[in-house]
């Protein structure tokens, strides 16, 4: 035996439909099921329309009522509340039962819509809605009744929806287990999908760098016979940083270091030659920190600044050294 009651959500203009709407009340009550109206929110306004959406998500089934006015227009949609009740319906997936008056039948001139514009959206809005499996058309308020009782009948048994079920019918120390596993499941999800996400951000972080400045000349002078003399080296910004995080890997070194490693790279390993600028290794170290490539700590113990990796330099540095599997072995 199904003890569920499914709440269905009435949607139509309301004043020239007051009649139908009691009518498919009761109707809506015999066949076990709990009405949602708008009866409650006579006034259309922005702000109720959002408590409105919240009322349709807890409905399992929708229920349409379209006569020959078109409603009030919200100022910024230029639809109908109604309009708007039926497409979030339709956007949040909910089984939806219209019921649209058939043009033949002759009604007062309080119930007919007069504004053309409103006329037109009518006409638009209606045809939409028709395009429904489960649309018909009424002729009074027996056959809309007597339509809807059959539909929603129907509805209940084809269409299945969680619907509503006394919390006295459920073993509370079982669900309440059930309860627990599924929370510790989720955090367990949750925390599987942290640590995926994570490793994906890490594979697929964006490691192209803009190599400010890229051709470098590096100045030098050393003596030769007590005669000073001058030189330079043409390179890059990328190849330095290629030399200097290869030397790094797993260990963060001192800027004399850093010297030692682009003398023995680009000045043929010569001590005995020095550079122009005495502070060009470290204007090199902080370009690299502006990057995000290089971090540097301070070593209270030995008083020196020791400069290491940051993640994005450890990639870079990688992509920089690594052969790829595209590649031909060496």
């Amino acid at each position: 035996m199904n003890d569920k009651k499914y709440q269905v959500f009435i949607s139509s203009t309301y004043t020239d439909l007051a009649e139908e709407r009691k009518k498919i009340l009761d109707v809506l009550f015999m066949a076990d099921c709990i009405p949602a109206g708008m009866e409650a929110f006579v006034a259309a306004d922005t702000e109720q329309f959002e408590v409105i959406k919240k009322v349709i998500d807890l409905c399992d089934y929708y229920v349409l009522i379209i006569g020959k006015r078109y409603g009030s227009v919200h100022p910024d949609t230029g639809k109908s509340y109604t309009e708007m009740e039926y497409d979030y319906a339709i956007e949040r997936g909910i089984p939806v039962l219209v019921f649209a008056i058939d043009d033949n039948v002759k009604l007062a001139s309080d119930k007919i819509e007069t504004d053309e514009d409103r006329k037109d959206k009518l006409k638009k809005f209606r045809t939409k809605a028709m395009t429904n499996r489960l649309a018909s058309i009424w002729a009074s308020t027996e056959d809309l009744t007597g339509k809807l009782a059959i539909s929603i009948m129907k509805a209940k048994t084809e269409i299945k929806r969680p619907g509503w079920q006394r919390a006295v019918d459920f073993d509370e120390v079982s669900l309440r287990r059930e309860i627990m596993a599924l929370k510790s499941e989720n955090e367990k999800l949750s925390n599987d999908l942290k640590s995926v996400q994570e490793e994906l951000s890490s594979l697929t972080e964006q490691t192209d760098v803009a190599f400010e400045h890229k051709d470098i000349t590096i100045k030098y002078h050393y003596y030769e016979k007590h005669i000073e003399q001058h030189g330079s080296k043409k390179t890059t910004l990328e190849e330095l940083f290629k030399v200097i995080a290869t030397d790094m890997m797993d260990v963060s070194i001192d800027e004399s270091s850093v010297e030692k490693t682009i003398k023995i790279n680009f000045l043929l390993g010569d001590y005995g030659k020095y550079f122009d600028d005495d502070q060009f290794v470290k204007k090199l170290l902080n370009q690299y920190r502006a990057l995000d490539l290089l971090k540097s700590s301070w070593s209270a113990s030995n008083k020196v600044l020791y400069w290491g990796l940051t993640k994005k330099g450890r990639k870079v540095r990688d992509d920089m050294i690594l052969i790829r599997k595209s590649q031909s072995a060496l």
